[in-house]
């Protein structure tokens, strides 16, 4: 009982949180409508263009720090900036996501986790961005015992260095806060700070390229059987297709990513890790977003068996 009494305060306080975001944004859009409204009869041919286009490079590298984030301007014949499941994305998006992950047989088979997420992403003007995650994990380990709490909390703080229409580049960085139970596996006890690059481009025909780079180093905590570095990277593909006037089908996005891992200070027989994750993006109503996938390791290292993803995303 007491985790089902955890798990309902913490989703409660998540949907509040939500709503009092959406009532804020909702007064900032009325504003946005008035304004352009008479400028989209002037100009028909941005009938399907919203937000503002981007225009940062190297000669104009001191603009943006302090100018108020607005949303991407974007037309049907671009790719749309779409976050997927596990890749950092090199984008800025205002939004906040549950993410629900089932793990099978974490840690050769130590135990089955089903992990709730909570992320928060807030850019306060065009080049910076913070990024707030916290978790409850219930855990059922080997021995059939059961362990429900709050997780490990990460915090990120992100810079938008390069970006136009087709294109995005930034940087962040990135701490892990040990606020989870190392003894009933809910989380490392140990804090680690990273660095994290990641790109972004329009590929044409609606596809989009996503990579990213990163490594955590433990600063702190407990000590652990693990790396000394963790090095982190991916790439992704993804496809939106577009049938208008046609509810739940309007911005289908199928995608693939590919992920992998390599500790630095290991044993000489530990592998590293490379993982493939399928998946699909529905675009369910305006500005809210269902995305689902399965996580595959491909080198055999018995991480896990398999990861399951689901993530409910708003736009504010």
């Amino acid at each position: 009982m007491s985790y089902r009494i955890t798990v309902l305060s913490w989703f409660t306080a998540a949907l509040v949180f939500v709503f009092t975001l959406n009532s804020f944004a909702g007064e900032e859009k009325t504003h946005t409508v008035e304004t352009t409204s008479s400028n989209e009869m002037l100009n028909p041919e941005h009938e399907h263009h919203h937000g503002v286009k981007r225009d940062f490079g190297v000669s104009n590298l001191f603009e943006g720090w302090l100018s108020p984030w607005k949303p991407y301007e974007e037309a049907e014949t671009q790719s749309p900036r779409v976050p997927l499941l596990r890749i950092t994305p090199a984008f800025f998006k205002r939004e906040v996501r549950f993410n629900y992950l089932y793990i099978d047989d974490e840690h050769h088979d130590e135990a089955d986790v089903n992990e709730w997420g909570l992320a928060l992403e807030l850019p306060l003007t065009y080049r910076i961005k913070i990024d707030i995650e916290s978790k409850v994990l219930d855990v059922n380990t080997v021995e059939n015992k059961e362990h429900v709490g709050f997780g490990d909390t990460k915090l990120a703080l992100r810079f938008m260095l390069l970006e136009s229409e087709v294109f995005s580049l930034s940087t962040g960085s990135v701490i892990n806060l040990p606020t989870g139970d190392k003894d009933r596996h809910l989380g490392e006890e140990v804090t680690t700070v990273g660095q994290q690059i990641a790109f972004w481009m329009d590929m044409g025909h609606r596809i989009g390229l996503n990579t990213f780079l990163g490594a955590d180093v433990p600063t702190g905590g407990e000590d652990r059987k693990d790396a000394d570095v963790d090095f982190q990277y991916g790439v992704a593909l993804s496809k939106t297709i577009a049938i208008n006037n046609v509810p739940l089908l309007e911005g289908i996005t199928p995608f693939a990513e590919l992920n992998g891992h390599k500790g630095f200070g290991l044993d000489e027989d530990e592998k590293y890790r490379v993982d493939v994750l399928p998946g699909i993006r529905w675009d369910i109503s305006h500005e809210l977003y269902v995305l689902q996938g399965m996580d595959i390791p491909l080198n055999g290292t018995g991480e896990y068996d398999k990861r399951v993803w689901f993530s409910i995303i708003k736009d504010f």
